[in-house]
């Protein structure tokens, strides 16, 4: 229990690899002392990394997932399943439709809206292209890109919207839809085209990392995959996509990563976060405004690492999320128990990459330049390790396991 013989109540709003590994972190390292709430809009963890093999066909969309009720409640965990629609600050409340729910303190991991509509006719609701970030996108884009395969010949145009900060998905799945039509010996039939609002290829929203930019660069030069790099996509038309110059990409199939903005629960607080709806926090992962309210993952808002013709933005990966979780969790437990706090924002990342027949690693200490080190290598070991990567981690969500990297 709490020095005042009260257990704190943490609420944690998001159900994803940040809510998920900060409540697991928070139970670990508080026990009784700590009320632990998460309120998921989703009844289940989502493994995206996964979500361009499910598009390629190569996996079970049931295989991806995990229900979340019986991992949390097996650690006293309390699961709402409902959205958040607005924080009552002033009450320290979280409102859902279930209910209020108040808080000692509050964990925003509830990663970002898709902003289809900033670009018309961009999205698979209504719109003219597809997209990976969600299982339903996923099976739809799966079965799209079947039908687009079976043709006698083909278009395929992957790419991204101006502001998109999740890039890595949109270089995997050219990659991997080369590699399959090789395979079929049909790779001829079909042009692949790549657009990127990226100054250059492996840029990702961080600058580029070593020399891995030249490495991809390669890669879909002698794949043949046309590429369009500082490409503003304005409009998303039925069978084309338009870019800011005229130019125009006809396609029969497409994919478009969207920007990301906060959710509305967080801009419903007047000041807590920036125009996009991501909340600037502090190195200890608290709200730059609100001293009981800490930000990970996606939420967190983290300024470009310079001007781009073309705005791109910071990706937050899983990697990245876990450790931002971790040490907001860590943080926490401080504020209740004492001791020293550890830097959220100043972590390296790892970044694998599936291209298919092959695979792509790169680490950066830190992530965000200048750097202390950094690795690139290219090997179809580095796809096993992706894919071994992936089952470990859906057990590691099932199971609450030791996490692979070190830290706190």
């Amino acid at each position: 229990m709490a020095a005042n013989g009260k257990a704190k109540k943490i609420v944690i709003v998001g159900g994803s690899f940040g809510g998920v590994n900060a409540a697991y972190a928070l139970r670990r390292a508080l026990g009784a002392r700590a009320e632990i709430t998460v309120v998921s809009r989703e009844p289940t963890f989502t493994f995206f990394p996964a979500l361009p093999l499910v598009i390629l066909g190569w996996r079970e969309p049931n295989r991806v997932q995990v229900a979340l009720d019986k991992p949390l409640s097996r650690r006293r965990i309390r699961l709402v399943h409902g959205e958040a629609t607005a924080l009552d600050a002033s009450a320290s409340e979280v409102i859902t439709a279930h209910g209020r729910f108040g808080y000692d303190f509050l964990i925003i991991a509830s990663g970002a809206e898709l902003d289809y509509a900033a670009v018309p006719g961009l999205g698979p609701a209504g719109g003219n292209t597809h997209s990976t970030f969600s299982l339903d996108e996923a099976v739809g884009a799966r079965d799209a890109l079947a039908r687009a395969l079976s043709a006698e010949r083909g278009r395929i145009v992957i790419g991204a919207a101006p502001g998109a900060s999740c890039i890595g998905p949109a270089y995997e799945i050219p990659l991997m839809v080369d590699a399959l039509l090789r395979k079929r010996r049909r790779r001829h039939r079909f042009n692949l085209r790549f657009l990127t609002p990226e100054p250059f290829l492996g840029h990702f929203g961080i600058g580029g990392v070593g020399k891995f930019p030249r490495l991809i660069a390669d890669e879909f030069a002698e794949r043949d995959i046309e590429v369009t790099t500082s490409a503003r996509i304005v409009e998303a038309q039925a069978g084309r996509l338009v870019l800011a110059d005229g130019t125009q990409a006809p396609f029969d199939f497409s994919l478009v990563i969207p920007a990301f903005q906060g959710g509305p629960f967080v801009r419903s607080v007047d000041g807590l976060a920036n125009p996009r709806g991501f909340v600037p926090v502090t190195s200890e992962l608290k709200s730059a405004r609100l001293d009981n309210v800490y930000a990970v993952g996606v939420a967190v808002a983290i300024a470009p690492v310079g001007p781009t013709p073309v705005p791109v933005g910071v990706p937050k990966t899983g990697h990245l999320t876990e450790q931002m979780a971790c040490a907001a969790a860590h943080n926490i437990a401080c504020d209740i128990k004492g001791g020293p706090k550890v830097d959220g924002l100043t972590l390296p990342g790892i970044c694998i990459m599936d291209g298919g027949n092959t695979g792509y690693y790169f680490s950066a200490e830190p992530f965000l330049p200048p750097r202390n080190r950094v690795v690139h290598k290219k090997g179809k070991w580095s796809r096993q390790l992706k894919l071994l990567f992936e089952k470990y981690y859906l057990a590691r969500i099932r199971y609450d396991l030791p996490s692979l990297h070190f830290g706190w």
